[in-house]
Parts: structure tokens; sequence; C-alpha cells
């Protein structure tokens, strides 16, 4: 059934049927804007990574996020590498755009380019015929997949995959799909081919949501010289989801705002993706704003929220016919209200130390963290306190060494820790 989907969701879906978009880069005006991330397989963003798609180039931010700028519409692939400790790291992705529109959620996986491999192979009917347009999407565990196309001989090829078991999947818009299931070994070159049957129309679920919560932070949250105290945050926050949750875009200068939604693996020969619709208020009305074309995910991020608002969030299934046929689409999952926080400002450490922060974030708990190196995604505190309901901490912890540079950050948590805001990376000298 159809919730009163948007022209742009019948354009996406419209155009991802195989056979008829190519893979041709230079197809279109240069009119569509792609923003992302740049992440390794643990879901650590990496910033000052280099992004290049057609001849367009930028660098990520301390969030590693990317814009690119001028880009034409159809398939584009989208090319990062990255330096971390001295070795170089790349991944690239191919993305479908639109004519003026952005494009968001466009994740990079990256692994060192001395370990990453190449898919290859074909993808047919079940008449044999070669089909161009298909994509085939790689997922290595890290809540979002790598995509190719097929070329218009049906011949698809992903390089700088990473290592490791992952699932493989071909799909097209009115087939239904081909998965398996393997090992990709460190550099190995390996050929899978695919064989895509005819579609139908099972009787489909939507997504039961496991996790959905909001986060908002500073833009230099995520800053440091070794890494990004953003994924580290969301790992406190999360628990054993936190590697799906480090995707954001700084799209407000002041601030991130962003909500997180995870779901129930589901997997099915004839699923195309997951619809999003999202309303403002507890119970007004929800409208789609995005087809997330990727039948492998079990994670979504919004990004550009505001502050100290409450939004609703509904999602739907969608079947390889989606919109051609009446019950391409299932119903609406239950409807997931998420209520955003302001900033957390935290003030200058005083002897004892004393931690301080202000108020007016919205936070109704707060919990403190201490450091004796830069928190980045892999760092392990060496104190906690958490519980707290004032707006300041005196440190009654193990003795910190004198001269010594410690770090630390604050995080608030609201509404049964669904609302979450993450102060700026203090430092101080004991």
């Amino acid at each position: 059934m159809k919730f009163g989907l948007n022209a742009l969701l019948f354009l996406v879906v419209g155009s991802l049927g195989v056979g008829l978009v190519g893979c041709g880069g230079d197809q279109g005006p240069k009119t569509s804007t792609v923003t992302g991330s740049v992440l390794d397989k643990a879901f650590n963003p990496l910033r000052d990574a280099t992004v290049e798609s057609n001849r367009v180039r930028t660098q990520t931010t301390s969030t590693g996020a990317f814009a690119l700028e001028n880009l034409p519409a159809g398939d584009v692939e989208v090319v990062a590498e990255a330096f971390v400790n001295g070795t170089k790291y790349v991944g690239r992705t191919t993305i479908f755009n639109l004519t003026d529109t952005q494009q968001n959620n466009v994740n990079v996986i990256v692994a060192p380019e001395n370990e990453v491999g190449v898919l290859r192979g074909t993808v047919r009917d079940r008449q044999g015929f070669l089909l161009q347009g298909a994509s085939v999407f790689a997922y290595v565990g890290s809540g979002s997949s790598i995509r190719a196309v097929t070329n218009d001989s049906g011949e698809y090829v992903m390089r700088d995959v990473p290592p490791g078991a992952m699932t493989l999947s071909a799909t097209g818009r009115g087939f239904r799909s081909d998965q398996t299931g393997f090992t990709l070994g460190v550099r190995q070159d390996r050929t899978v081919n695919f064989v895509l049957g005819d579609p139908g129309l099972p009787s489909m679920n939507p997504p039961a949501i496991t996790y959905a919560y909001t986060y908002t932070s500073h833009p230099d949250a995520t800053r440091g010289e070794n890494g990004n105290a953003l994924a580290w945050a969301k790992s406190k926050f999360g628990g054993s989801e936190a590697p799906q949750q480090a995707t954001t875009r700084a799209l407000r200068s002041d601030m991130i705002v962003e909500a997180n939604f995870g779901w129930n693996v589901i997997r099915f020969p004839d699923l195309l993706g997951f619809n999003v619709y999202r309303g403002f208020g507890a119970s007004g009305s929800v409208s789609a704003i995005d087809l997330s074309f990727d039948p492998l995910a079990d994670y979504y991020v919004d990004i550009g929220l505001e502050p100290f608002t409450t939004y609703s969030y509904a999602f739907s299934t969608v079947a390889t016919l989606y919109p051609d046929f009446n019950n391409s689409e299932s119903n609406l999952s239950n409807r997931i209200v998420l209520n955003t926080l302001g900033l957390l400002n935290i003030n200058a450490v005083t002897s004892g130390p004393r931690f301080s922060w202000q108020g007016g974030s919205g936070a109704t708990e707060y919990e403190v963290y201490i450091f004796d190196r830069f928190p980045t995604g892999g760092t392990s505190e060496i104190f906690v306190r958490a519980g707290l309901t004032g707006l300041a901490y005196v440190y009654d912890g193990p003795p910190l060494q004198n001269g010594r540079t410690y770090y630390y950050i604050v995080l608030g948590i609201a509404n049964g820790a669904e609302s979450r805001t993450i102060s700026q990376i203090g430092t101080f000298v004991p």
C-alpha cells in the first residue's frame, strides 16, 4: 500500500530499475550534491581523508564528513583515501544522484590499502541475458553496504573491499535478488556471478526498530590529532550497537543534531530497501523523506535536525516491485517519538580538580569520563563518574599524575537516555 510518497521517492525508485540506469559517470547535468562520511570497518570516522568523484575533490572534516558539489546525475563512483599512522586506507562506493538534489548518508568504508580485495562477476536474468544497471551490494558488518553497478555487458567490479566475512547481494527493481555469504581473504581477487529471478510480492512486515535516539554535539566534539571522540562517546551511550552509530554530517555550523535508528535484520530475495517517514510533534502526520536503497542495511541516520524539537518517525519495508504494484510496501512501523537536546558547554577545570558545565541543554543526568590520552574511538577511559544530577563534580577517583595532560568529556542524557548531548573535549593538568 502507498502512504502519500512524494515525487522524489518515485523518481528514485523509477531510476533504479535494471536496464534503466547505466554506469555513465558523465550522464546528466552537473547539479547534484553528495554528502557523507568516510569510515573504517569499525565505523570510526576518518578526518582529513581525500574524497573524489568525477574530478571533483574535497577533504573530510574532523567529523569525517564530506560534501561534493556539481556532480552529474546517475550512478557515480565516490573514492576515498586517508593515512592513519602512516598506513594508507582506501575505499569506494557507487551512488545514484538525481538532478538538483542532495544525496545524504553516503558512507565510504575504507581499509588498509595492503589488505583490500576485489570482487567481480556478472549479473544475468533467468533466461541468461546479461543485465545492465543491476546493483551489487557488499555488506561487511558496518551497518551499510558498498555498492557497485553492472556495465552494458552485465559485468561489475567492486574494488577496495575490506577483507573478512560478508554478505553479497545482486538486485534490481523488478527482479528477485540473488545473495551469497562468504569470507574475502586479504588482497583476494574473487569472482562471484549472480542470476536474478522473477519478482514476487511476499507478505512483508515493517522493520522492528531495536533502538532510536538523538545526539546533539559540538562540531569540535570530534576534533583531535589521533581520532574521533564522538565515536567513543556514542559507544558509551549505545553499548553493543555502537559500531553502527558514527555517521554524522555537520549541516549546521554551530552544532550537529541527528537521529539514529537500528532495526532487526530483514533479508529476503524481493527486498528493495526501506522507506523513512518523519513528522513534527508526537501525534502529527508523518510523510516520506527518504528511500534507503540498501537491502542489506540495518541502520539509518537522519542528519540536520533542530535542537529542542520533537520528531516522529516510522519505517516501512519496500519490495522490488515497488511502486508499481499494490502490496509492494509494508504497513508502517510503530511511531517512534524522539526529542532533541541543546548544546552542552563545559567550563574551565578548577583546582580539585573540579569539573563544571552549563545548564540549558535539556539534559537531566550527566556522566564525566576522564582519559590519559586523547579519546579516539578505541580509547578506554581511566575513570568515570555517572549518575550526576548537578552541574559540577569534584574528582574523587584514583590519584592523577601531576604535570600530565588529561582529557575529559561530559555526556548529558534525558528522556530515558533516548536524548543525548555531548560536550566539547576538555583538557586539564593536575
